[in-house]
């Protein structure tokens, strides 16, 4: 369906398509919440919560649904945009920061580039294997996780805590410094593999050079 769009060979016509539907299937919501706030229904945070929710839903469901791993790793960007914008309309405005540079760029970048550092095809394809099952139980935990933290949570007023920033990076680096230490370290061992791996790809390819010779 896609390779019939008259569309220059340049644009990427899965990309352009999905764009094309998430907005299409955005604007009756866009409507909706617009129509809403107009009628004093809702007020402006509400409508920014309910359409970065709306895109964000969306995003994380072509992140699940997408075969091209390079349109999951976009569609994780919008993803993680989104829950930006929630850390904005909870003011706290480091976590926003954080994740668009932290998780937005670095993460993101880090994957594209174990992408092309492991000597990926041009086309790489997501297939189905046999920890499907495995991957499919820890979400449902996760999610059952969430739901329970979600229903036993004892919600306060609606006024905003502002935390000192020397205090929140307090608690980061000193009470919360084993985990940071963690991601960072699994971030480390992740682009040394592909570094391994891309560097083993061009020996075996320098190799089979040299046979052809």
């Amino acid at each position: 369906m896609f390779d019939r769009l008259p569309l220059p060979s340049q644009f990427d016509r899965t990309i352009i398509a999905g764009g094309t539907v998430l907005l299409l299937g955005a604007t009756p919501v866009l409507v909706v919440l617009a129509a809403l706030l107009v009628v004093d229904r809702i007020t402006a945070p509400e409508f920014v919560f309910f359409l970065a929710s709306a895109v964000l839903l969306a995003s994380a469901a072509g992140v699940v649904l997408m075969k091209n791993i390079v349109h999951a790793a976009l569609c994780l960007v919008v993803t993680l945009l989104g829950v930006a914008a929630i850390y904005l309309l909870l003011l706290t405005e480091f976590l926003a920061l954080v994740q668009v540079l932290v998780y937005g760029g670095g993460v993101v970048i880090l994957l594209l580039f174990g992408l092309m550092m492991t000597n990926a095809q041009d086309d790489p394809v997501v297939t189905d294997g046999s920890q499907k099952p495995f991957a499919f139980g820890v979400a449902a935990l996760i999610a059952g996780v969430f739901i329970a933290m979600a229903l036993d949570a004892q919600w306060g007023s609606p006024e905003a805590a502002i935390i000192p920033l020397p205090d929140f990076g307090a608690r980061l680096f000193r009470d919360f410094s084993l985990p940071v230490v963690i991601v960072a370290v699994l971030l480390d061992i992740a682009f040394t593999g592909a570094f391994v791996n891309a560097r083993r790809a061009d020996a075996a390819s320098a190799a089979r050079g040299e046979a052809r010779s």
